[in-house]
Parts: C-alpha cells; structure tokens; sequence
C-alpha cells in the first residue's frame, strides 16, 4: 500500500539477541504469527515478486544475525550471502474439510516449529484447500519477534498488501548488498574499531562523569530522589503488585492452542463512547469479566490476576520497524461486576503503570542478562513469568487491500507465547475487530470453555452499545473444537517454518 522504505539498526540490542536464544525451546520461542483470508488463491509468480520487492524495501527481510566468536562487540545484523526467497515462501494444502479450524491447527504448527537463526527470521505459507465462507485460500505470515515488534510487523503489511485486485506498477528498485561476514570476521572487526574509538570514547565517559559527578554535588537531593523514584518504580513493576498468579493456570507446557473471536469495529467505538473510554479500556475490560467467567465456572474465586500489555515507544520521527516497546504490567480486575467501575479500576492502573519510570526496566538489564548461560536464563524467565495473560492491540487496516490478485477477507493476529498462559491480540481490518487467542493448553486445560467465556462477555458487553436498528456484521461464533483424534507424534519441521500495541 506505500513504497517507502523502512530504515534499520544493523546492530542487535540485547533484548533482541535474548528474543532470538529463547528460540531453541518451545516454551520461550518469540514468533509472531498472522492469517490471511484470501477470496481466491492468490497467483503465486505475482505473490513471489510481492515478497521479492517487499524484501528489498523491509530489509529485514533479507537479514540474518551474526554473533561475534569473542563477545568483544555487538551482534549485527547482516544481509544474507545465501539468501534464498524460495525457502522463505511456499506451498501447502488445509487438512480436510479445509475449514477455519483445520487452518487453526495448520498455523499452531507453524507458529510451534522452530526458526532456522541462520537464515532471515520469517517465513510465509499459502494454504490452499480452504472452504471458508468467503475463503478458498489462507497467507499465514510468521516473523519471529527479534525482527520487530507488531507496529513494525503493521509496517510490512502495507508494504505487503495493495489497495487494488490488480498489483500496481512498481518502480525499479535494487536488492540489498549482501555481507559475506562470519562470527571469526565480525569479531576481527570489533577489535579494531574497538582501538579506533577506545580513547575517544575514554575521553567521553570522563567528561560525562565529571558532569554527572557535579550534578550530584550542586543537586544532590533531587539527585538521590530521582534514584531512589526509579529503585521503587522497578519494584513495582517486577513484583506481582496486588495480584498472584491464578492457581488454576500454574502448569506449563508444549501444548499450544489458536483460536479466534471478531466483533464490528462500530460496536467497540459506541461502547467506549458510552462508557467514557477507549476501544482498548473494552478490551482489557471485556478480557478480566471473561477470565472471571472462566475461573468461575471451574469453581475458583478470584479477585484479580497479572496483566501485561506492551506500551508502543515509538516517537513520531521512528520509522524502523525494530523493537520500540516496555512492557506494563496490572493487576487485572476479576470481581468487579461492574463494567464502568471494572474500566475504572483499569484505567486508573495503566495510567500509573505507563507513567512508570523504569517502565523500561527490562530493556536496561537486557544486556546483563544476554551472556548468562541458558540454564540461569531458564530459571530467572520462570520467576519473570508470574504474569498469567498478554494483552497486544495493534492498529490494522481501514481500507480493502489484496495481495497478489486475491483480497484479504479476514486477518487474525497472534503473538508469541513465552512462558505465559495465554496471549491476546487485537487487531482491526476493514472496521470488525479481530482476536487471536494463543494459550499453553496445560494452564487452560479448557480451551473452548475459555473461548466461549470471553466471547460470551464481549457480546455482554458489546449488546447495550450496539444499535437495534443497525444490522451488524455477523459475529463469528467460538471455532469448535476437532474430536480427539488418538494421540501420535506430531513432527512440527515436516510441514513449516516460524509474527502492543507492541
């Protein structure tokens, strides 16, 4: 839909290199995944060239991570020698009957396989086969995190997508330089800039002491209160704050499981209007009553739980589709029967939460954290992960948009699922709202209960807004669950590869 380009860092921040190591087991794999419902299967020469050129506008496409053999300088990100557009993109057929669920369960795969970290983190699969209302053919995008948050993910689909069935004439434009650069390469590299800019920067650090030193002696007590702001702002945003984690969703496992809910765009605008808030305040709010609904029904008493939500860094002048996010975290009101004093109690926690100021704490120990050894990560990440549902609602699409001569009927988000129970996103395209639940089946060992107990407080909370007198677009009922087949072992890498606001 625009032929700008994006601009990014060839360097790896830490918290981008700890994304990626999180990659070699399920539990903390980054990806993030969406589905697109074409109306036809698209012509797949056009959607190879729509990828191709895209690859040289996003160049994060194109890219790959390069760690140094000694830790003497930063991970980059390098434009790959072996690049090879036909791995990334490719082919496969829906399960019979070829409805939703069976795309569904296609994708949970896709999203559960590991990436190859040698190559550019994305890859893309047609799914042909589909007999989805309005559907003959899926696009099911997966980019790992490390590549970019969903604001920048947002960034690739317009660069993706066109505003017309027929694809527009493209001005030429050239690939990206490839880098034949290795970890041996890479580090020889970091020693002599190392040397080059090792008295300059020594010279730096010294003038900046000595400013921050007299800072210090001619304002000392607002020097010391501004530590100590942030030393007690960190422990509030680490700690649990006045909720614990909910007993019933404690487990952690291999199981994954991707569901889907929608609703009219118009519906969540007249709700938020009514209840003096914003689309997102009815989210959050429509997500803790069908929470409370589940725990209720599974007899568990619960006032609140851990929310987190990312919190979009981005300044008007950010135009690279890297990482630009903090995560705020909750605690999610449960009891509150109450919508508007529910929405209250929520607005109230994410305006202090947002205002924190170590809001990006985790970002500044990052780089402490990335050269730990994986058992050590693995176990500070299960006391970091007392957090028991994400929340991520990003911006989508106004407009009609198409791809490759077919047009996007519908498009669910999901994100990663990284020692969590359950993960949330919203996104909206072409004014309906569309949620992509992705939960740990060990926590909620009842999955469509779940489904049907968030759908059943949306449409709670939607039916006052919504107008008697306007038909509305039809909403999507819970996607049934297939009958359990007998177990079998399930060899993920057989038929894939691996998309807050974030």
């Amino acid at each position: 839909m625009t032929d700008s380009q994006s601009t990014f860092k060839d360097e790896v921040d830490a918290l981008e290199l700890l994304m990626l190591r999180g990659e070699a087991s399920v539990k903390t794999r980054s990806a993030m995944l969406s589905i697109a419902l074409l109306d036809e299967v698209p012509d797949f020469t056009e959607l190879r060239a729509t990828f191709d050129y895209a690859s040289r506008q996003f160049i994060r496409l194109r890219q790959h991570i390069v760690a140094p053999a000694l830790a003497i300088t930063a991970p980059r990100w390098v434009v790959d020698p072996d690049f090879n557009l036909d791995y990334h993109l490719r082919r496969i057929s829906a399960a019979s009957p070829g409805k939703l669920r069976d795309v569904l369960d296609t994708a949970n795969q896709i999203l559960a396989a590991p990436m190859d970290t040698q190559r550019p983190l994305w890859e893309v699969f047609i799914v042909e086969g589909v007999k989805e209302q309005g559907a003959k053919a899926a696009l099911v995008l997966k980019m790992h995190h490390a590549v970019s948050d969903g604001m920048g993910g947002l960034m690739l689909l317009k660069l993706l997508f066109n505003d017309r069935r027929a694809t527009p004439a493209r001005p030429p434009l050239a690939a990206p330089i490839p880098e034949d650069i290795d970890s041996i390469s890479l580090s020889r590299r970091g020693i002599s800039q190392a040397i080059i800019r090792a008295i300059p920067s020594l010279n730096t650090k010294i003038r900046e002491g000595i400013r921050g030193g007299r800072d210090l002696l001619n304002h000392p007590s607002e020097r010391l209160d501004e530590l100590k702001q942030h030393w007690q702002s960190a422990k509030r945003i680490l700690s649990n704050g006045d909720s614990q984690p909910s007993p019933l969703l404690m487990r952690r496992s291999l199981g994954r499981r991707l569901d889907v809910l929608e609703y009219p765009l118009a519906d969540l605008k007249a709700c938020a209007k009514t209840l003096d808030a914003s689309i997102n305040d009815i989210y959050i709010a429509a997500i803790a009553g069908g929470l409370h609904r589940y725990h209720s029904a599974l007899g568990c008493k619960l006032a609140a739980l851990p929310l987190a939500m990312p919190v979009n860094l981005r300044t008007a002048n950010d135009s690279d589709g890297g990482n630009h996010f903090a995560a705020a975290r909750i605690s999610l009101p449960l009891s509150e029967a109450d919508p508007k004093h529910r929405i209250n109690l929520i607005q109230a926690q994410v305006q202090q939460a947002i205002t924190e100021p170590a809001i990006n704490i985790v970002n500044r120990v990052a780089p402490l954290l990335v050269h730990l050894p994986a058992s050590v990560l693995k176990e500070l990440g299960e006391l970091a992960s007392h957090v028991d549902v994400q929340a991520s609602n990003v911006p989508g699409l106004r407009d009609p948009a198409y791809i490759a001569g077919s047009k996007i009927v519908k498009m669910y988000p999901f994100g990663p699922l990284p020692g969590i129970p359950l993960m949330l996103v919203m996104m909206s395209h072409e004014g309906v709202c569309y949620i992509g639940s992705h939960c740990d089946t060990a926590a909620f060992s009842q999955p469509d209960l779940l489904i049907q107990c968030l759908s059943e407080e949306f449409n709670a909370l939607l039916k006052p807004a919504a107008s008697p007198a306007k038909k509305k677009a039809p909403v999507r009922k819970p996607v049934a669950a297939k009958k359990p087949a007998p177990k079998k072992t399930v060899n993920a890498k057989a038929s894939i590869p691996e998309g807050s606001k974030s």
